[in-house]
């Protein structure tokens, strides 16, 4: 078997550099904002060199129908990676259905907290931080034509999404499968969050999230009537 190639992190910061973000993406990568957070990734700097250790930006398309927001970065995925949803179980999953649904052109992927938080579990305080780079995303996101969508994965997103809209949770409550009309043209979809441990205890099926995913995509091409939803 091969070895697996290193990631040139040299040319993926210059790579970010050049990314068109709704932000400068030279705050993002300097933000220093959450103490807990950034003695974290200082210290994993040490413990894995080879890795990002940075906080990870969006990836995809501006002009991408659905955006899929989650949690954060995991260790050994988007904070190896640099990608988020690229090298872990979370992102093989998210990965593997979306290429079965024919939809990895169709997405743009980031999460509520950019940096890796300390026992997957951000503050209140750190999730609030983050949406000065969450708020620009969506805003962005539903600034284009067209129907668009959101897949919140896990509560945690779902309510950092509704605070970057200026949105109540209780008008909007969270439940794998609930969809929200958010005004015209515009649509939030909720999912458990497809991380290990939900896959795992059984919390998640490949076949629950399938059938989110897909009420997702289908509200980016204006089939809602078939869901349901007035």
């Amino acid at each position: 078997m091969d070895a697996p190639r290193a990631i040139d992190f040299q040319r993926r910061h210059s790579n970010v550099l050049r990314m068109t973000l709704p932000y400068r993406s030279e705050d993002l990568l300097a933000c220093r904002h959450c103490p807990r957070l950034r003695h974290y990734l200082a210290k994993l700097r040490i413990d894995y060199p080879d890795y990002w250790n940075l906080p990870v930006p969006a990836y995809g398309e501006l002009s991408a129908p659905l955006f899929i927001v989650g949690l954060a970065p995991g260790l050994h995925g988007a904070n190896k990676t640099g990608i988020p949803f690229v090298g872990d179980a979370s992102g093989d999953m998210l990965n593997r259905v979306l290429t079965q649904l024919s939809a990895l052109s169709l997405v743009r992927i980031s999460n509520a907290v950019k940096c890796l938080p300390l026992n997957n579990s951000p503050s209140s305080r750190e999730i609030n931080n983050c949406q000065k780079f969450l708020m620009p995303e969506i805003n962005v996101h539903f600034q284009q034509t067209g129907n668009r969508a959101i897949l919140a994965l896990g509560g945690v997103a779902h309510r950092a999404i509704l605070k970057a809209l200026s949105l109540k949770p209780r008008d909007h409550p969270f439940s794998h499968g609930n969809i929200h009309h958010l005004g015209q043209g515009q649509w939030l979809v909720d999912s458990y969050h497809c991380s290990r441990y939900n896959t795992q205890t059984g919390r998640l099926t490949e076949p629950m999230f399938i059938n989110a995913v897909q009420s997702a995509i289908d509200c980016t091409r204006g089939k809602v009537e078939c869901l349901g939803i007035e």
